[in-house]
């Protein structure tokens, strides 16, 4: 019992370890935007007021979301099919191996578990209720939005946070488990891991200055109560 506990432990500490290193690829998919949408502004002799139309930009926020999904289909499918883990279940001593065998699951088993992760993604955040662009939405014709189940796929995703269980739902789909690593590749090397925390920084920033230049420009709109 204090094993589960221990491996219940270490895979929300892994999902956190993860969700860092998602954010390190959507701030690289939004530099990218943001550096060729300025370049290509520039040349065709565009003002400083460009920079609130590309900051403010759907596709700023499409274009990081789709390096974010890419990632998670390698790192949480892939990579963790191939070696039995993620990044982020590396760097905390997990490993996901076949239910009856012990092994990794394979390339394409991984491959489903990160595609199933990246579409239950897409879709949560299309529950957002403040009209984020998602891979889904822009590349499907509205008459395919998928409506209601944006929210089941956001119950699907929280309930395993939220509540005590021992496989998750992508794990009871490709028929793995999450057991705790094994061997002197158990945990990643500390030199890797201080390798890690900088792309972990590098990745919060990102995401805060997306945030911080929809704060600004619409800061004059906003208005606060007065308390005294």
């Amino acid at each position: 019992m204090t094993e589960i506990r221990t491996i219940r432990k270490l895979r929300r500490e892994a999902l956190g370890q993860d969700a860092l290193l998602f954010s390190g690829a959507f701030t690289a998919g939004a530099a990218v935007y943001f550096i060729g949408r300025a370049i290509h502004q520039a040349l065709s002799g565009g003002d400083g007021s460009d920079f609130w139309s590309i900051s403010l930009s759907d596709d700023l926020i499409l274009s990081g979301l789709i390096a974010g999904e890419l990632f998670l289909v390698w790192n949480n499918g892939l990579r963790q099919g191939l070696r039995g883990h993620s990044i982020g279940k590396h760097r905390v001593g997990l490993a996901v191996v076949d239910v009856d065998g012990g092994r990794p699951t394979g390339a394409a088993r991984g491959l489903a578990r990160g595609l199933l992760m990246a579409v239950l993604l897409d879709l949560a955040v299309a529950a957002i209720p403040i009209g984020l662009p998602t891979v889904l939405r822009r590349l499907t014709p509205e008459s395919w939005h998928f409506g209601g189940a944006a929210y089941l796929a956001l119950l699907v995703l929280l309930v395993p946070l939220l509540v005590t269980t021992d496989r998750g739902f992508a794990d009871r789909i490709v028929r793995s488990k999450v057991v705790q690593g094994s061997g002197p590749d158990a945990v990643i090397a500390p030199d890797r891991q201080r390798a890690l925390v900088a792309l972990d920084v590098v990745g919060v920033l990102g995401v805060l200055a997306v945030a911080l230049s929809y704060i600004v420009y619409f800061s004059p709109l906003l208005r606060f109560p007065h308390l005294f």
